[in-house]
């Protein structure tokens, strides 16, 4: 999977570099979609490693390719991580309860982008300034890249309902780490409805 957000972030960088005056690293990058999978079905642990991986090729895009940040542009990987991370512990918490409502699902996702919201902030206002004097960047650079990173968040939030929705998507990705009620039941279907129509597919006694 970390495979599959690098293919996603370099190409949607590739073809969807947004114009704007001053500043080359803004771009779609939808290579948080892979991590946000992946820390909702197989937990954090995995979910922090795909984000390293994933960022790895928008990293290069954007340090090398497009930008001239450099070797700073690793804070983006660890960026990527922290979101794997954050939404991993979230969906493990939400699953022990059982409430695999789709707003709930929306709202993991966007809470766990919260932390590299704040390191991106940190990136653009502080560490390029010193390490890129005379680029453009603070808070109106920070400003711009964050607007475009919240509405991707919002696209991969409502793409993983619909992921998550579906039953063999489920099952193929169940097999990357244990299962939680969260990462087996139907969105938007309570977990008493969904015990009573689907049966073995809750084998978690446990949650």
């Amino acid at each position: 999977m970390g495979a599959v957000g690098n293919v996603l972030g370099v190409v949607a960088i590739f073809l969807g570099r947004i114009p704007t005056p001053g500043v080359t690293q803004v771009a779609l990058d939808f290579s948080s979609l892979a991590v946000v999978i992946v820390a909702i079905f197989a937990g954090w642990r995995l979910g922090a490693l795909t984000g390293l991986i994933a960022g790895i090729g928008p990293m290069v895009m954007f340090g090398y390719v497009y930008g001239s940040t450099g070797i700073i542009t690793v804070f983006l990987p660890i960026g990527k991580a922290l979101t794997g991370l954050s939404v991993g512990l979230i969906s493990q918490a939400i699953g022990s309860i059982r409430k695999p409502r789709a707003p709930i699902v929306i709202a993991t996702v966007l809470i766990g982008f919260v932390p590299e919201d704040v390191l991106t902030w940190f990136y653009f206002v502080t560490l390029v300034p010193i390490f890129v004097p005379g680029s453009f960047s603070g808070p109106t650079a920070a400003t711009l890249v964050l607007v475009k990173a919240w509405a991707e968040m919002i696209i991969i939030a409502f793409l993983t309902v619909a992921l998550i929705g579906n039953a063999g998507f489920r099952a193929f990705l169940g097999r990357l780490g244990p299962s939680q009620s969260f990462r087996q039941t139907p969105v938007g279907m309570s977990p008493e409805t969904t015990a009573s129509s689907c049966g073995p597919l809750l084998s978690s006694p446990g949650h």
